[in-house]
């Protein structure tokens, strides 16, 4: 898909540049901030606590950059089919505007296995942080114990409005903390975006 040819070339340049406006604007990074800021740092002097704020929302938009760069290329990942126990080989990947979230198949990228607008999500959890108990039992015993910490499952609303799970382990657990934060950032905007006003809405990012 991104193959090295002029006219391929230009259109990452196109993309690169679409996302080093995502990540340098307060639209994206601005919500999730405001939520996720403690009240830990009430006691600090002002200037003290607005260094802090600046630092964090530095990292917040590098860290969105580096997983936008990655996510429209599609990440590899082990995708545990909701129901059974069946593990597959997959990709997940997002579109360039960062607002759906997508799981291919592992052999052929052009086979849509689950589509999920980042709107539709309604919590996301891992076995590191929240334990088992959360997951399906099935896919909890045909995980491989190196697996523990990259297991994740997806909570989303489908096209019918039902609730569902989409379960994956990323290659790592760095890959898996990075992309939890990514998404609750994403969702949050996503929802702050949603309940803006329309003339709002239609400036985009």
């Amino acid at each position: 898909m991104f193959a090295c040819c002029a006219g391929d070339s230009q259109a990452d340049s196109a993309l690169e540049a679409n996302f080093d406006l995502l990540a340098s604007t307060d639209d994206c990074i601005g919500p999730y901030l405001a939520m996720t800021s403690g009240k830990s740092s009430d006691a600090l002097p002002s200037s003290t606590k607005g260094e802090a704020r600046q630092a964090e929302k530095s990292r917040l938009q590098s860290l969105l950059h580096q997983f936008a760069q990655k996510a429209v290329k599609g990440c590899p990942c082990v995708y545990f089919k909701e129901g059974t126990s069946e593990r597959c080989q997959s990709r997940y990947r997002m579109d360039r505007l960062l607002e759906t979230l997508m799981l291919v198949n592992g052999q052929d990228p052009g086979q849509l296995e689950i589509s999920c607008p980042v709107i539709a999500i309604q919590d996301i959890y891992t076995m590191a942080e929240d334990g088992p108990g959360h997951f399906p039992p099935e896919v909890v015993a045909a995980l491989k114990p190196e697996e523990k910490d990259q297991l994740l499952m997806i909570v989303f609303r489908d096209a019918t409005q039902k609730f569902a799970h989409l379960c994956i382990a990323q290659e790592s657990k760095q890959s898996c903390d990075e992309f939890l934060e990514c998404m609750r950032i994403l969702s949050i905007y996503a929802e702050s975006k949603a309940k803006a006003p329309a003339s709002q809405r239609s400036k985009g990012v």
